[in-house]
């Protein structure tokens, strides 16, 4: 066994297919699938149970999964230790971030770009709860999430802003001139929410079910502005942040407060707990706490 077979192990395992893992890794399935069942034999154990549509660990593969990711952690941090000692400010940065939140930081980026060109980023667009799952695998260095997260003793946060969910109507809707609406108002109007990877797609429907009714969902987006499209073309009702409904045309959509909060949008920096972090990583977490002027 050596560093290549657990590079292709744990790819797979990450992905839950060969094909997926071929891609990422930019090999090809046979040569993945012939190391594997090399692994496999050496070891004399089953490491995956192959299903139809995808891959699962077997007890087995879970145990060298853990063990294999702890390995890999060590030898990227020597590659890291090293550059630092040398005095090199350069690595990859590899960002999760959300649609929305991503309206907060193309200054910081391209400040922070200016400042370490020799640092690569890679940004990543998805919802909160994939942010987290992708730093806890070590496939993002640091991310933007949603406060409360769901594995708080895997991760480090540090909150930064803390915003109410306001309800966004067209204007000519009939709550459009109230100046507070209660969230027990809606239960016959049409929802268009977040996907389920955002944590505030839960955040909303936990309030609903709070309050006794099953909202009905007529679409699901990543994307605040198509969201706001549809509530402009009278389909339905939404939440934003309400950093983000002062970005809005106010024309046609009207934004307002709700007697009953729901959670609110709560930011957080977070990064993989009891870990080494490389120089890019501590250097943007560094200018990100500078910026937002948090103590840390």
């Amino acid at each position: 066994m050596d560093i290549i077979h657990l590079v292709y192990f744990t790819e797979v395992a990450r992905q839950e297919s060969f094909t997926k893992a071929s891609e990422v890794l930019f090999v090809s399935q046979s040569t993945i699938s012939k190391l594997i069942k090399n692994l496999e034999s050496e070891l004399g154990v089953s490491l995956f149970h192959r299903a139809p549509k995808r891959v699962i660990l077997t007890d087995a593969g879970v145990l060298l999964f853990e063990k294999a990711k702890i390995i890999l952690d060590t030898l990227n941090s020597i590659n890291t230790e090293l550059y630092n000692l040398a005095g090199t400010p350069s690595g990859n940065l590899k960002i999760g971030i959300s649609p929305m939140v991503q309206t907060l930081f193309p200054k910081a980026i391209a400040e922070f770009s200016s400042l370490y060109p020799q640092i690569t980023i890679d940004l990543m667009e998805v919802g909160s709860i994939k942010i987290e799952k992708k730093i806890q695998e070590g496939t993002l260095d640091v991310g933007i999430v949603v406060l409360p997260t769901k594995t708080k003793a895997e991760l480090e946060t540090v909150p930064f802003l803390e915003d109410p969910l306001m309800l966004i109507v067209n204007s000519s809707h009939p709550l459009a001139n109230r100046s507070i609406v209660d969230i027990s108002e809606l239960r016959d109007e049409s929802f268009v929410l977040y996907r389920d990877d955002f944590a505030l797609h839960d955040h909303i429907l936990d309030k609903c079910k709070e309050l006794g009714f099953t909202p009905k969902v007529v679409c699901e987006t990543s994307q605040w502005d198509f969201m706001v499209d549809i509530v402009a073309s009278k389909l339905a009702i939404a939440f934003l942040p309400q950093t983000i409904c002062a970005k809005l045309d106010l024309q046609s959509i009207t934004y307002l407060p709700l007697k009953n909060q729901i959670k609110p949008w709560h930011l957080a920096i977070a990064w993989k707990s009891n870990t080494y972090l490389s120089y890019a990583s501590r250097a943007w977490l560094e200018y990100i706490f500078k910026m937002f002027g948090i103590a840390k």
